[in-house]
């Protein structure tokens, strides 16, 4: 029985120090990154900076229009109420956020645990103030919110930087309130395992990225399970999302000399370096089903 004990105890220590540590890989990406994804993957948008990839179909057929397609067709696929209490799970710059807050009339809380995004959200909050939105340095690991108190626990592009992704849906079960749901996108690995060839393109394209590994789909669903949610359900939107990913490599195959020059000369980090190689290879990655793009719903 002692020794039983003590397995237990293992355990959870090895999965908490597994969890802190993947947090400040995260926290370390996205400070030096976020130049690259505002300026540059926002480039002549004139409002707050998206994180997340975009959303093409018959509404949204150029970059600006996809990225907030992006937070339209989730929303409407998941079915968020108006005036619903959401939490948005590692919100970045904030562009869910103030669209869920603009467009549902949404009371939003966005948690990252990036002090740089928080600073940078609360600037632009100053600027162009939104009475039911703010923002909180906080992890979805550790909620700042009574259980029971939220409508919509909002996860786009997020989860996937977590280690043990299990954690994530057992915090957000618990902060949410019956029939409330986590409402996320994400990107799915094919299968566990892969060839040996995938295996390595997955860890290539995404583990400069902070992103320590995706789940499967079947994973997802049984971390949602296991969880307590009631309902699981899912949407194959790689199609929708392959055109951003695109975008991306060709971006990146343009300015890749440029990179690496500003590297040679130390004037940009190895983060942010290894950051722009990333994006070489995840169209070519999704291209070949190494990973997919899912739009997910658990309800409690």
């Amino acid at each position: 029985m002692f020794l039983c004990f003590i397995k237990i105890i293992f355990i959870f220590l090895a999965k908490s120090t597994g969890n802190m540590s993947q947090l400040d890989t995260v926290k370390k990406y996205y400070t030096h990154t976020q130049f690259e994804y505002k300026l540059i993957w926002n480039w002549g948008l004139k409002t707050t900076p998206a994180l997340h990839f975009g959303y093409y179909d018959e509404k949204a057929t150029n970059h600006a229009q996809a990225v907030f397609r992006a937070n339209e067709a989730l929303a409407e696929w998941a079915g968020i109420p108006k005036g619903a209490v959401i939490v948005d799970a590692g919100c970045g710059l904030g562009n869910s956020s103030r669209w869920l807050a603009q467009h549902y009339d949404c009371t939003v809380t966005g948690i990252t645990i990036v002090p740089k995004q928080v600073e940078t959200i609360q600037k632009d909050l100053d600027n162009d103030p939104l009475p039911n939105m703010k923002v909180m340095l906080a992890n979805y690991f550790e909620m700042p919110f009574e259980n029971n108190s939220v409508d919509i626990v909002w996860a786009i592009e997020s989860v996937c930087h977590a280690k043990h992704k299990a954690d994530f849906y057992k915090e957000a079960y618990r902060v949410l309130k019956p029939g409330g749901k986590i409402v996320m996108a994400e990107c799915i690995r094919h299968s566990r395992p892969m060839s040996a060839e995938k295996e390595e393109m997955l860890g290539n394209v995404f583990h400069s990225w902070a992103i320590p590994d995706l789940d499967t789909l079947a994973e997802h669903e049984d971390h949602s399970n296991k969880a307590g949610f009631r309902l699981f359900r899912h949407k194959d939107v790689s199609k929708n999302m392959l055109t951003s990913f695109r975008n991306l490599r060709k971006i990146c195959q343009r300015y890749h000399w440029l990179s690496t020059f500003l590297h040679s000369t130390k004037i940009i980090s190895t983060v942010r370096h290894n950051n722009f190689l990333s994006c070489l290879g995840q169209a070519d990655a999704i291209e070949d089903e190494v990973f997919y793009y899912y739009h997910i719903v658990a309800e409690k």
